[in-house]
């Protein structure tokens, strides 16, 4: 046969090779017979770097003369050539930055001991998407699934775990394992591994030491190139002996008789290995060309991963002290609390640690930090009790330590104990002998705070109130006390922040009667955060009346509920009352009719659509001063109410006294309504005695229907609750009014 006709007819780079047959099923030296002069170009005009290793092409050389022993090669030419099979393969060797893309063609011969293969190769400088995604069936369906498993997964390492798991099956190995290599720490680790059933082969682990790096690096001039090392047999082992004797004799004295190992790379980056070890011979293709796409997906997602790892590490991690920072201290508490467990965060403090900084410099109090988080880190790495100790640096000189685990409150305090009797010992930076202290407030979760931010307040309350105590003692658990002082103050100065902004803003209940025809609306102060989180009106209209700020409050709210409520009126024409709640500071204030009359003449409203609320707390502190702002409010035309009544005094007497024109009747009264027949009894005097007066009475907290019978039965006026109506915004109302009662 002309080899040489054949491979000039054809116009990729092609070349024909001998394999011999030996007679015992196994193969000797593998010859390049002939090429054509495209092949022939690619060792003598190499393209890219492709050098071989030697640069003139000599006919019936072996083929070892061009390039290292490659049993990935030789399978392929072996199965062609002995086995009359056409074989495929799509791959990157590591030794050449190329893509190649083989096929190996049986060729026949009269000479049974000599047998020939057509080898065609076409090179790309980067991979062909098409030639990836056509593979056979059953291999593109094992690919496909990979790839599913990797899509997104809520934990990418269980995801590899279940793919480490497919591909023993797919080899019907007895083990395989994903290693990952750390060449700039010089470490590697195992990733995932999957057994068999009957496997009497150790975990990796039981290898894997800081000297198994050199052992996993050696791995890659084993493979000399190649994309991937298969050894099927002891044929092909002996490769492996001669290459690298030390890990034949740990593969083999494992137990170890074929292995097949792919190095994951990406970027031109070793991420690490991916094996399968005492496969099925027969399966050796389906198993090359299933992997040979398999890991390029693997390590395109083990390299994603790593990033995302880094990156992970860089945002949880102090650039200075290199312990947990603030984001992974959240992260770790949240999950603490996502998985309901009891656990305790200290909030740690140093004690005059500026005079650090100005005495010495910012780079000797660095150093000091950097010191005591060694020194921290050691003990909650060692720690010799039950519970689970996580040291972070929060800013700072402030450090957090969350402990969990634990049985009983003694060990807490115990635990702490050592934190702070680390700093006994003295350190020395810059030639200097520095003793430090710190100051230790902790609290507990659930005990004392059932959310993290409430937790973690709580704990530095206790911080900054031994701190400040100056003990001897610098350790202090969390006391309930002191949270309503801390709390007042912090609520004072949303107060005061929100009153320089402006941004105390209102809300209206509407008011019906008992047909549910609206007769208006009360406004009610409100107040967020900086942050724009809702504080509690039960929580800031204490404080303000108490620092005395309620007045400025109520103005706030005066003028731009009364600013709306008159564009309201202009667009509906409805005859509708605005209460406002004015509290006694307020109303005692000199200018208090001057405002409300300011109010009506600036928006244009009748005097007799505004209504003041007081409470009857008034009436009794400073009747005379009260009667005579209320006389002039009357004078003016402007309705009053009197709320919360029932509560109070309940005097007939001042209320005798009073031009009032409605009686709010308490809530707590309501919720007890229909209770018993007393309780319906007491609102019916309310009522009765309010009608008696002349005064219209209004019903507040109305929540039931059954409720809302009652009053009815009892001949209650006006309700205001939840059952028709609960507060609302300016834009809610608005539409209400038009919505409804247009």
């Amino acid at each position: 046969m002309n080899f040489q006709v054949i491979v000039d007819g054809i116009n990729k780079p092609a070349c024909v090779l001998s394999v011999e047959k030996l007679d015992d099923g196994n193969y000797g030296k593998m010859r390049i017979v002939t090429g054509n002069h495209a092949y022939v170009d690619t060792i003598e005009k190499p393209i890219n770097g492709m050098s071989m290793l030697k640069d003139k092409f000599v006919p019936n050389t072996d083929y070892t003369e061009y390039m290292p022993r490659d049993l990935n090669f030789e399978g392929a030419c072996y199965q062609a050539a002995i086995q009359k099979e056409c074989a495929h393969a799509y791959a990157r060797p590591t030794r050449f930055d190329l893509w190649f893309d083989m096929s190996f063609v049986p060729l026949y011969s009269d000479d049974e001991d000599l047998c020939y293969c057509l080898y065609i190769m076409d090179i790309n400088q980067k991979p062909d998407a098409k030639r990836m995604s056509n593979p056979s069936g059953a291999v593109a369906s094992y690919v496909l699934e990979t790839c599913i498993k990797l899509q997104n997964p809520d934990d990418f390492q269980e995801a590899m775990k279940e793919v480490c798991s497919d591909i023993r099956d797919l080899c019907e190995s007895e083990h395989c394992c994903i290693l990952l290599m750390d060449t700039s720490k010089r470490k590697c680790s195992v990733f995932c591994e999957a057994f068999s059933k009957d496997t009497k082969l150790l975990p990796m682990e039981k290898y894997v030491d800081d000297a198994f790096y050199d052992i996993a690096y050696s791995w890659l001039d084993t493979i000399a190139g190649s994309n991937c090392l298969i050894v099927k047999n002891e044929h092909d082992m002996e490769l492996v002996r001669e290459r690298n004797p030390i890990w034949h004799d740990s593969i083999t004295s494992a137990g170890g008789k074929t292995i097949v190992l792919f190095p994951l790379v990406f970027k031109e980056e070793l991420l690490g290995y991916i094996w399968a070890i005492n496969f099925t011979e027969e399966k050796a293709s389906t198993i090359k060309e299933t992997l040979e796409l398999t890991t390029f997906i693997l390590a395109s997602e083990l390299y994603s991963y790593r990033m995302i790892e880094h990156l992970k590490y860089m945002s949880y991690t102090d650039a200075l002290t290199k312990l947990p920072n603030r984001f992974a201290s959240s992260d770790y508490i949240a999950d603490l609390i996502r998985r309901e467990q009891q656990f305790t965060a200290v909030s740690i403090d140093l004690n005059h640690f500026k005079s650090i900084n100005d005495s010495l410099s910012f780079k000797a109090g660095n150093q000091v930090l950097i010191e005591l988080a060694k020194r921290w880190k050691g003990i909650s790495d060692n720690s010799g009790s039950c519970a689970v100790e996580y040291l972070t640096r929060l800013n700072g000189d402030e450090f957090l330590l969350v402990i969990h685990g634990y049985d009983a409150e003694d060990t807490v305090r115990n635990v702490i104990v050592k934190y702070a009797d680390a700093l006994s010992e003295h350190l020395t930076v810059d030639g200097c002998d520095i003793f430090v202290t710190a100051s230790f407030g902790y609290a507990e979760y659930p005990t004392d705070a059932d959310t993290a931010d409430s937790l973690l307040s709580r704990a530095n309350l206790a911080m900054n109130e031994i701190k400040k105590a100056n003990s001897s003692d610098h350790i202090l658990k969390y006391p309930s006390e002191i949270l309503k002082k801390e709390r007042t103050l912090e609520i004072e100065n949303i107060i005061r922040k929100a009153l320089k902004k402006e941004t105390i803003y209102f809300n209206l209940q509407p008011q019906f009667d008992m047909e549910h025809n609206l007769r208006g609306f009360e406004a009610l102060a409100r107040m967020k955060d900086e942050v724009g989180n809702f504080v509690s009106p039960g929580d800031f209209i204490p404080v303000a009346e108490k620092v005395g700020l309620i007045d400025k409050v109520d103005s706030m709210v005066f003028k731009k509920a009364t600013t709306f409520f008159s564009s309201l009126i202009r667009k509906t024409g409805l005859d509708l009352t605005l209460s406002l709640n004015a509290s006694a500071r307020h109303l005692m204030k000199n200018g208090f009719i001057e405002e409300i009359r300011e109010l009506i003449d600036n928006n244009d409203i009748a005097p007799n659509q505004l209504e003041i609320e007081i409470t009857e707390s008034i009436l009794i502190d400073s009747a005379e001063k009260a009667l005579q702002c209320i006389n002039k409010l009357r004078e003016m035309g402007v309705k009053l109410a009197i709320d919360d009544f029932g509560t109070g005094y309940s005097s007939l007497s001042y209320l005798n006294k009073i031009p009032a024109n409605l009686l709010k009747i308490d809530k707590s009264f309501i919720d007890k309504i229909n209770s018993n027949d007393s309780s319906k009894q007491y609102v019916a005097a309310i009522i009765s005695m309010g009608h008696i007066m002349r005064l219209d009475v209004i019903s507040e907290g109305v929540e039931a229907t059954e409720q809302l019978n009652a009053l009815r039965s009892i001949g209650c006026d006006y309700v205001q609750g939840y059952i028709w109506g609960r507060p609302m915004s300016a834009e809610d109302a608005e539409k209400l009014v038009i919505n409804e009662f247009m």
